[in-house]
């Protein structure tokens, strides 16, 4: 009898340890999916703020055409807003980074802004079904 309650109290415990292996298991997919799911929502409202930028800096520049503003003054305008970019990028990607402490650090699977807009592009199909979807 008492093999008989041993043995059911190891099932028991097989059992128990078993779902929380796996409960664990289905916690941590669902956590890195929705990272990643962020990670790339925000690349993704990054690049359309850099469209806006595109089409501002193209709004200015007629401007500034009509205007007959001086080719030294157009020149400047354009490598500000290059510069202007540059930093918008790098401060976008740092602050992606940053956020990602403690255990997610490093889970980021980019770096760069070069690197993030592959990652980006990887994962295209993804962002699209998320963004289209009432």
């Amino acid at each position: 009898m008492e093999e008989q309650s041993l043995f059911y109290l190891m099932f028991f415990l097989f059992g128990y340890v078993t779902c929380r292996m796996l409960y664990f298991a289905k916690a941590n997919r669902t956590t890195f999916q929705l990272l990643t799911l962020v990670q790339l929502t925000a690349l993704f409202i990054i690049t359309r703020a850099l469209e806006n930028f595109h089409y501002s800096k193209q709004y200015r520049l007629s401007i500034m055409t009509k205007n007959n503003d001086s080719d030294h003054n157009i020149n400047a305008f354009k490598i500000r807003f290059e510069e202007e970019l540059s930093s918008f990028k790098a401060r976008s990607i740092k602050r992606i980074l940053d956020a990602h402490d403690g255990i997610f650090k490093g889970f980021a699977p980019f770096e760069d802004w070069d690197s993030a807009m592959e990652f980006l592009e990887s994962n295209k199909e993804i962002v699209l079904n998320n963004m289209m979807k009432d």
